[in-house]
């Protein structure tokens, strides 16, 4: 059997492969034996027919069509394995070049490959925004309000300051008919934000000009009457107001706010006041009970401090991986099969079924209300798959040129590290579990650390190019998974990747059958 390789683009080989003579013939005698069973020749039993027979019966072309995917498979197979062709999906017969000879072209698709650029210059400073008065002033009153009950009141009175109100509101520009947009209102809460930020809410609104009629602009809200939670205007048109009564209150956006096509312009909330309740906010002390906090509440408004301060250090740190692996995708060379971007797809999709699945809702019945066939879904998420796979394979890359790898010592100083976290009774169940079928997740959670470290080296520059030595844990066995995130919001791409660059799709056996290109 004569094989021919050539590479393509997106990681396929092509194979161009002869069949033996001996071999085709065999092939035409099994097909022989599959007609003759098929077909029953008179004077012979099924499958028994000579040959000859069976060819002057149905014809050489017949017989030769019968043989053919037969023929192809086994040729296939053997390639592979002469070759040492590792493959990650199904081949894709391209087209039969010759009868007799039997010659025959496959695409096969191979584990993708990366190139990355020169990472290690890669500079991402790590910018950690300060946190305000402001910014503690509102932890605290979300903890207060997270124990701050609700009571109905004993007899009808108008709001005052601290209820906690409902109404039905529309906002809008004066001077158009425009009002806050679907996607505006998605995006922020009207009757919530700052005069300015309610400004800015509708000018877009007023820019896109893509609001429906505006009874259906009314929406229900919920808000707390406190002067710093609203604007003045709404706070003071608000307070006074009778359960049923309606009133429309007009606020101008200030000469120097920051959005200079905003200022002066005024802002119309249509209001209708239909439910108030009294809020029993807990007292210092009453609070610090609540939240077993044992200590003064300046202890505890300075604990809330190194809370803010923590999640602003962790937030900067995430921004500064993103914009990093942002960097890194961005100057690294790819080869992928789209069999591994459509597999991702089809991944992702399944995820999402998944998810639907807890509220009794099946994927086919979204993709049906969304007026979308399974393929069309699957079409519309390859470009995040792509992503996604990018990412998967420069981090495993990183990791592999970094010898970043994990230890048995490292393992179980995780395992610990996560038992610490359980309560004594809830520990042995754990600890089993992660010693057994989340070993590998444990593996990976140490190279995800491992990794994050690294590469805020890099982005830092605390690395020196020349005298830095690479992480590497003596007699350690490579780990093939990690799990940093490359963005922790829900439109982020996971960035799960394997130390070998195949890994980020599992691969089809070699074996599969070849099927047949629609050019073909």
């Amino acid at each position: 059997m004569k094989i021919t390789t050539e590479k393509l683009p997106k990681s396929l080989i092509s194979l161009k492969i002869e069949i033996d003579r001996d071999q085709f013939e065999r092939g035409l005698d099994q097909a022989a034996r599959r007609l003759s069973q098929k077909f029953p020749i008179h004077g012979f039993r099924p499958g028994k027919a000579p040959r000859f027979i069976i060819e002057r019966t149905f014809g050489r072309a017949a017989l030769i069509e019968e043989a053919t995917e037969q023929l192809i498979n086994s040729a296939y197979k053997k390639a592979i394995q002469q070759e040492k062709i590792e493959v990650v999906g199904p081949p894709t017969l391209e087209r039969i070049d010759s009868i007799e000879p039997f010659i025959f072209t496959v695409n096969v698709p191979v584990p993708p490959t990366v190139t990355l650029g020169d990472y290690r210059k890669i500079r991402i400073p790590l910018v950690v925004e300060p946190v305000t008065e402001q910014m503690l002033k509102n932890a605290l009153e979300d903890t207060f309000d997270e124990h701050t009950t609700l009571q109905e009141l004993d007899e009808p009175r108008p709001a005052q300051r601290g209820d906690q109100v409902e109404l039905r509101l529309r906002m809008r520009v004066a001077g158009t008919d425009t009002e806050t947009s679907a996607e505006t209102e998605e995006s922020s809460t009207a009757a919530t934000e700052t005069l300015a930020e309610a400004a800015e809410a509708t000018s877009e609104a007023d820019q896109n000009n893509n609001a429906d009629d505006n009874q259906s602009q009314w929406r229900e809200e919920i808000v707390v009457l406190e002067p710093h939670r609203l604007s003045n205007e709404l706070y003071n048109g608000l307070v006074g107001m009778n359960i049923g009564e309606k009133k429309t209150i007009v606020a101008v956006v200030p000469d120097d706010h920051p959005n200079e096509s905003s200022r002066g312009k005024k802002i119309i909330y249509d209001v209708e006041l239909i439910g108030i309740k009294h809020r029993i906010v807990p007292s210092q002390e009453e609070l610090l009970a609540l939240e077993n906090f044992n200590g003064t509440f300046d202890e505890f408004q300075q604990f809330v401090r190194s809370e803010l301060e923590e999640h602003q250090l962790r937030r900067a740190e995430q921004e500064q991986l993103n914009a990093f692996i942002e960097q890194l995708v961005e100057q690294s060379t790819f080869d992928i099969p789209d069999v591994i971007v459509r597999d991702v797809a089809e991944s992702m999709l399944e995820e999402q079924g998944q998810q639907f699945a807890r509220f009794g809702i099946t994927i086919d019945n979204v993709l049906q209300y969304r007026g979308m066939t399974r393929d069309q879904a699957i079409e519309e998420l390859l470009p995040e798959a792509e992503k996604q796979v990018k990412v998967n394979l420069a981090l495993a890359e990183v990791i592999k040129q970094e010898k970043i790898t994990v230890s048995p010592e490292e393992i179980e100083a995780e395992i610990k590290e996560l038992l610490e976290r359980y309560d004594e009774q809830q520990r042995p169940q754990l600890e089993k579990s992660l010693r057994g079928q989340l070993l590998s997740s444990v593996a990976s959670m140490v190279i995800d650390k491992k990794l994050r470290a690294r590469i805020k080296a890099i982005a830092s520059g605390e690395l020196d190019e020349e005298a830095a030595s690479p992480v590497v844990a003596d007699d350690a066995p490579e780990t093939h998974t990690t799990s940093t995130t490359h963005d922790e919001s829900a439109a982020g791409a996971d960035a799960s990747a394997g130390a070998d660059s195949g890994s980020a799709v599992e691969a089809t056996a070699p074996g599969e059958p070849v099927s047949r290109s629609t050019t073909e």
